[in-house]
This record gives C-alpha cells, sequence and structure tokens, in this order.
C-alpha cells in the first residue's frame, strides 16, 4: 500500500492567506526576508519541525514510505525557508520511494543536489527540465532574489516594470508523460504542482498518467478555475491545502 489512508474527506476551508494578493510588494518583500531569516535555521531544526507539522496535512499524510511523487517547482528559495515540498516528500516516501523533481533552474537543482546528498537522501531523481503539454523550447522569466516567483513566457500579465525583476533563459520542456517513460515509473501516487500559472498546460502533458490511475493532484493556487478543470479531468476536490488544494480521483 503506498498511499496512507485519507480518512473521511475533510471539510474544507478558504485559508487567510488566500485572502490578499501574493503578488503585492509588500508580501514580496515579506517572502524575502523570512526566507532569509530561515537560511540560517539549521536543516535538521527547521525540516525536523516541519516534518511533524506536516505529518497529520495535506498534501504531505498522503506520502508514506514506499510511495511514489512527483513534484514539479522546486525553487531554492523555498528550500533555504524549511518550505520545500520536494524535501517533505523525500522524508516521507523514505529510501523505498521515489521523488521525481522537475525544476528548469539549473542553480535550484544543484542546491537541492548537494542538500540530498549531505544528508543521504537517495531516493529523488532531479530533471532539469521544464514541464508542458509537449516537448518544446520555452522562454522562462527568472528570479534570482525570488526563484519561486519565476514563470513561463505567457502564463503572467506582468507590466514592464515588474518584469524588471527577471532575466529570461530558453528552457527545453517536456511533458510529465515522457519524464515518467524516461525514467522507466509506471505507477505514481501522488503530482504536485507548485509553479506560478502553468498548471493547465502541465496537466494536458500528464494524460497518461492520470489515466493509468494517478489518485491525487495537488496545485499551487495561482489562478481560478481550478475547480472546474479538474472536474473536467475527474477529479474532485479532496481538501484546501498549504499551497491551494488537493484533488482525489473521482471513483
Amino acid at each position: 500500500m503506498a498511499l496512507r489512508s485519507g480518512g473521511e474527506v475533510r471539510r474544507t476551508r478558504a485559508y487567510l492567506r488566500f485572502m490578499w494578493s501574493h503578488e503585492h510588494r509588500l508580501h514580496r518583500l515579506a517572502v524575502r526576508v523570512f526566507n532569509a531569516a530561515m537560511r540560517l535555521v539549521p536543516f535538521g531544526i527547521k525540516y525536523g519541525i516541519g516534518r511533524a507539522l506536516r505529518a497529520s496535512s495535506l498534501p504531505y499524510s498522503l506520502v508514506e514510505s514506499g510511495s511514489v511523487v512527483v513534484q514539479i517547482g522546486a525553487p531554492k528559495d523555498t528550500l533555504y525557508a524549511g518550505r520545500a515540498r520536494a524535501i517533505y516528500f523525500s522524508l516521507f516516501a523514505g529510501q523505498d520511494g521515489k521523488v521525481v523533481i522537475v525544476e528548469p533552474n539549473t542553480d535550484s537543482l544543484k542546491e537541492y543536489e548537494a542538500t540530498f546528498s549531505r544528508r543521504g537522501m537517495h531516493n529523488a531523481i532531479l530533471c532539469p527540465v521544464a514541464s508542458w503539454s509537449e516537448r518544446k523550447m520555452l522562454t522562462l522569466y527568472i528570479s534570482d532574489s525570488h526563484p519561486a516567483s519565476s514563470f513561463t513566457k505567457g502564463t503572467k500579465d506582468y507590466d514592464q516594470s515588474r518584469l524588471q525583476d527577471f532575466r529570461t533563459v530558453e528552457m527545453s520542456a517536456d511533458t510529465i508523460d515522457n519524464i515518467l517513460a524516461a525514467h522507466a515509473i509506471q505507477r505514481v501516487d501522488l503530482v504536485s504542482i507548485t509553479t506560478n500559472g502553468a498548471e493547465q498546460e502541465i496537466l494536458r502533458g500528464m494524460r497518461n498518467a492520470m489515466a493509468a490511475g494517478l489518485p491525487y493532484i495537488s496545485l499551487a493556487r495561482t489562478g481560478e478555475g481550478y475547480l472546474e478543470i479538474m472536474n473536467g479531468l475527474g477529479y474532485d476536490l479532496y481538501a484546501h491545502d498549504d499551497r491551494g488544494y488537493t484533488f482525489k480521483r473521482r471513483d
């Protein structure tokens, strides 16, 4: 059994953190300050406490020893801040499990690779590629000061003053289905997508994984219409989580 029992469907509620704009300048400043402060906290302390707090919270509670999880989006600032889903999934899945980490920013992936090596965590597959609905080249807007705010061209409608916070890079992209096939992964228990507006394109590139019975999908809340989109794909809202929504495959 690769997944913990979810028990009864939890009462869904909107978190207060979703009631304000994450694009506001003050919010972005607060995040950078918090991340800088948390970087000074030893890994074992922040992720030890974080693991205990997340053990009974979605989507982390869906992952147990032996689970196979795909994490799309792994910026290094969330790693420093003790908020990296990829790290928690790796800890919960254990050495019998597997975590596929898809992240186009090679600087971020180097930080994850170094962290996994230092901590003796050997269940991660690091994929330096963007995730999309097809195999192609994409233009990415990368923020060096706040990598978690990086995005793919066409997914955000920022004015020129906001775009000055980013540099552009050309990056190869592929589908989750192709990435999984390349690593001979046939079963996935959870896909977590924490990107900035690319969710629909990514979902179009994982039709095979869904058809194979993928039970849970988590989406960061960066736009609107997720309930309708996921309903059309055969998934119902399971609960709100710390980044947005967790959906469960309809029986």
